[in-house]
């Protein structure tokens, strides 16, 4: 079949507007069921919203005080699965509470579990201990990590000096974080096209016009496309009342807020922490964070009223906020804002809560359907809502749905469905020393090499392994603990890169980390621009525009 202008047109069954995670786990989903799909994003994959998380996979605990049972009950089954299915990217988090009263909260949380929608302000120890008996209640199904425990004052203070004496009690349990957010998405994405050859994932890929009921398309190359769908699935989180306007529908779906973190080099706050988050709050009762990450303090997050992702920065008064309540918690260490390496922010798309405090809007997902009309035949399906520990969950429902649309069986679960170098990844000590010695022996890279290049990238380490020791001597990257040449090849070559920010944001963890330096990004240039067969003008617009991004929307100058 061909289009008006003489362009042959592609059927498929879903067509996926939006490469976030939300996206990316329903195209994993679709495929593995023999679902032909293809997913576009207007940007690199992973590269919105789903960028900017607190980079957790938690199971909510907050939400117990809103009485979103089932919501806790979900994300900490996912959270537990996650765990077991992508060992390589989520780790296990010991997360401590510190307690400033006994008893303060319970009448507020009370409102708050009944309907209110200001915030309560400060939970008390007895209010935590009730808490955290609950999360280990929901947690239990796909038991990953040990039971929550209350310790008191001084032992805390023992663990932590630098923690405020105020405090009465600390409780500890445990959550997850997820190591390089982008890849899980990228990976994902790779699962779907693995399963499902059929398929097609277009990252830096234009939506046009709905005409004569098919979808114009722009792809990274400049190419267009014309594409038949049964079924679009609109997953552009904040965008999707945008995109919905494209599709000809007029919707008011999403009201979002934004959450802005930044990333610290404080040596002495990493060495406290040793391992640990502080989940904390404010003399006004929100939820804040500090965590290691790489070697880093994340700190995040806020919670503000915002309408476009386009634009979003962490700002000067949120940097300010998170000072101050650093400051607050940790009196015993001094905060500046020379330590900041990083900063980002993104819109979460959240469902329109008009009048609804931002910390109280429902995290909860749904799917609203617009049936097919005159000139678009087909329905589109907009997802929205949701959060990143629940997006197999989500996908798995409305895949259902789609599914029965589409008269198409179930094959598999992704349940128990290992995701990307989560595959076959050893589990214990001993296992973890025969694959490194296996690898090394095999590949010819160092046992050590081997053993960073594991954890990195869970079993597709070999692979990367076998290009980084056929390629000879891999020169290390300027400013990085332990990135080479070879392995920036390797990614270059084989994991859809298109731009240089593709690889120093979202590939690696080279920006965030604060080990990106203005050498380090030429090398990394040099090498994409031999791999993808850049001019020399193209490298040297790829370097402009990665330096003009990380200045104006990270506040990194290299």
């Amino acid at each position: 079949m061909q289009d008006g202008t003489g362009r042959q047109v592609e059927d498929y069954d879903v067509v996926i507007i939006g490469a976030g995670i939300n996206g990316a786990g329903l195209f994993r989903d679709l495929c593995a069921q023999g679902v032909r799909c293809l997913i576009l994003d207007k940007g690199d994959f992973g590269s919105g919203t789903s960028a900017a998380p607190s980079r957790l996979i938690h199971g909510g605990l907050k939400y117990l005080e809103t009485g979103e049972f089932r919501l806790v009950a979900e994300s900490t089954l996912e959270r537990n699965l996650l765990l077991r299915n992508a060992p390589h990217l989520v780790r296990p988090l010991p997360t401590l509470i510190p307690i400033h009263s006994w008893t303060k909260g319970i009448w507020a949380s009370l409102r708050t579990f009944f309907g209110s929608t200001t915030a309560p302000r400060s939970r008390g120890a007895l209010l935590i201990k009730i808490g955290l008996r609950l999360y280990d209640f929901y947690g239990s199904r796909e038991r990953q990590m040990p039971r929550h425990r209350m310790m008191g004052r001084a032992r805390a203070l023992s663990e932590v000096p630098a923690l405020t004496p105020e405090i009465v009690a600390v409780g500890s349990y445990y959550d997850a974080a997820v190591t390089a957010a982008e890849r899980l998405v990228l990976e994902l994405v790779q699962d779907g096209v693995a399963a499902m050859p059929a398929s097609r994932a277009l990252n830096w890929a234009e939506l046009g016009a709905v005409r004569n009921g098919v979808l114009e398309i722009g792809t990274a190359t400049g190419e267009r496309e014309t594409v038949c769908p049964k079924i679009v699935v609109n997953a552009a989180g904040p965008w999707i009342d945008a995109v919905n306007a494209q599709l000809g529908l007029e919707t008011r779906l999403i009201g979002g807020t934004k959450g802005s973190h930044i990333l610290l080099d404080h040596p002495e706050l990493v060495r406290q922490l040793d391992g640990r988050m502080i989940y904390f709050e404010d003399d006004e009762g929100r939820i804040l964070l500090v965590y290691p990450y790489h070697g880093r303090a994340l700190v995040g997050s806020t919670d503000i009223p915002a309408a476009d992702p386009d634009s979003v920065v962490c700002d000067a008064e949120e940097i300010d906020y998170f000072m101050q309540s650093l400051r607050d918690l940790l009196p015993g260490l001094s905060f500046s804002r020379d330590q900041i390496v990083y900063a980002y922010a993104g819109i979460r798309p959240l469902p329109n809560s008009e009048g609804v405090a931002p910390g109280l809007i429902s995290r909860d997902h749904s799917a609203p359907v617009h049936e097919p009309e005159t000139g678009r035949p087909f329905p589109v399906v907009s997802l929205v809502g949701g959060k990143w520990t629940t997006f197999r969950g989500f996908a798995e429902e409305i895949a259902d749905r789609l599914l029965r649309r589409l008269d198409t069986p179930r094959r598999v679960s992704t349940r128990d469905l290992p995701i990307g170098g989560g595959k076959d990844m050893p589990r214990d000590p001993d296992a973890r020393d025969r694959w490194i010695a296996g690898t090394a022996a095999a590949t010819g890279v160092s046992p050590e090499r081997a053993a960073v290049l594991l954890d990195r990238y869970g079993t597709t380490a070999e692979a990367i392994a076998r290009h980084e020791g056929a390629s000879g001597r891999a020169h290390p990257i300027d400013g990085a603990v332990d990135h080479d040449s070879a392995e920036i090849d390797w990614i270059v070559r084989n994991e859809q890169v298109c731009h240089l920010e593709d690889v120093v944001l979202r590939r690696t963890q080279l920006a965030v980390t604060g080990q990106l330096t203005g050498a380090g990004l030429a090398q990394v240039a040099e090498i994409a621009a031999t791999a993808l067969g850049w001019s020399a003008d193209r490298s040297r617009e790829e370097q402009e525009q990665a330096r003009r991004l990380l200045a104006d929307r990270h506040g990194v100058r290299l």
